[in-house]
């Protein structure tokens, strides 16, 4: 819920964008109807002439003279004609959005007939229609629900207009430019391990922390009063009370202990040469930081990130609007080449002792993990090769199974 909001935050309202007044260039090209009608014409004419056949000769003049004036109706016919685009400026990688294009004409006299037109979302996507009829002063709307696979921004889209009307012996185009700004983020995706250390358990950190995601000592259970969280009621004994007639149930911790102060996520490209580079991890990485520093934002605990694709500069998160800006950071983000050991024994001697550390890479946790640091609270590290498609995994009473 939370990184739906966040992402509420970094996303412009549905907006428009045409471009009537611009002057379009249109392309004619033949079509082999066309070629072949115009080759008739011209065998007649010619035929005629040498014959001295009056009617074989205008005949040919005569298929001549409709090709000029069906090319000058065909280019009519596309003039004046306007695309405009409707969708969100900030979609996630993989997730489906409502894509909008609005075709306008704005000729005083005829109509727009055979209209075919699209736009091609970050050069990945193309969102297609076509309109057979489009009265003077109207327009057209076509809907599409569309995903994009890959990061990236565009402040510019390309979008055409095709027809063969009339006839279909030339195609007519035109090619126009959309300034409407559409931008891919990450998806985001919470690491499993911040489940396996307890740490999403009743939706928040618990308790208290010597150790990252673990409890203070428990006292016992007390009967629920107002102001108590819900994340405290101990859903069990609480429905075993109210069968017997008793209310509900909360946990009560003695002492109530010390909220995890800060967190800092490392996220890094390190591995050995006997690993490969993979594109795939590297997004899968981007998602699970993403989803990580959402959920630990969103629990109420600030979150340090410190990444080798940004040289190791932290960028300090605390709200939604510091989610929104990573996104954004990320949307263009490259892989880090040039990480070494020493790099990231750097890195790990900034985090204090009061932080909690979550270490993401793409690349297999057994090429660095040697390198990760005792600490008083336990680092938390995401090996990325479990997420792979290929690797299916049961869980059975909060153990992984791989099959």
């Amino acid at each position: 819920m939370e990184l739906e909001k966040s992402m509420e935050v970094s996303a412009n309202p549905i907006s428009l964008t045409e471009k009537g007044d611009e002057k379009v260039k249109i392309r004619t090209s033949w079509t082999r109807f066309g070629v072949i009608f115009a080759g008739v014409g011209l065998a007649f004419f010619g035929v005629g002439m040498w014959r001295v056949d009056g009617v074989m000769a205008a005949m040919g003049l005569s298929a001549l003279v409709l090709l000029v004036f069906v090319r000058f109706l065909g280019i009519w016919n596309i003039k004046g004609i306007s695309l405009g685009y409707r969708g969100p400026r900030r979609v996630e990688v993989a997730r489906g959005f409502d894509a909008k294009l609005e075709l306008h004409c704005g000729k005083r006299v005829l109509d727009g007939f055979l209209l075919d037109f699209g736009v091609g979302l970050l050069g990945e996507k193309e969102v297609c229609g076509r309109v057979i009829w489009l009265g003077s002063n109207s327009s057209a709307t076509m809907k599409r629900w569309v995903s994009l696979k890959h990061r990236g921004l565009k402040k510019e889209q390309i979008g055409w207009i095709r027809s063969s009307f009339p006839m279909g012996l030339f195609e007519f185009s035109s090619d126009i430019r959309i300034p409407s700004e559409i931008g891919v983020v990450p998806f985001a995706r919470v690491p499993r391990e911040l489940s396996f250390s307890g740490f999403l358990l009743d939706g928040a950190p618990l308790g208290g922390s010597k150790q990252f995601g673990g409890m203070g000592d428990w006292k016992g259970l007390r009967e629920w009063r107002n102001g108590d969280a819900v994340r405290k009621i101990a859903w069990a004994a609480s429905m075993r009370s109210q069968a017997s007639g008793g209310g509900l149930l909360v946990r009560q911790e003695e002492p109530p202990g010390s909220r995890t102060e800060a967190c800092v996520i490392v996220f890094h490209s390190y591995g050995t040469d006997r690993n490969l580079i993979r594109p795939d991890r590297f997004e899968r990485a981007l998602s699970l930081l993403c989803g990580a520093a959402g959920n630990i934002v969103g629990s109420g605990i600030p979150v340090r990130v410190l990444a080798d694709f940004w040289e190791w500069e932290p960028m300090e998160l605390s709200s939604k609007r510091g989610l929104a800006q990573l996104r954004e950071r990320l949307m263009l983000v490259k892989r880090a080449e040039w990480t070494e050991a020493h790099n990231l024994l750097d890195t790990f001697s900034q985090v204090k002792s009061e932080e909690c550390l979550i270490i993401l890479s793409d690349m297999p946790e057994s090429s660095w993990k040697s390198l990760v640091p005792n600490s008083d609270l336990n680092p938390l590290v995401v090996d990325i090769v479990a997420y792979e498609k290929s690797t299916r995994r049961k869980f059975l009473r909060g153990k992984a199974v791989a099959r």
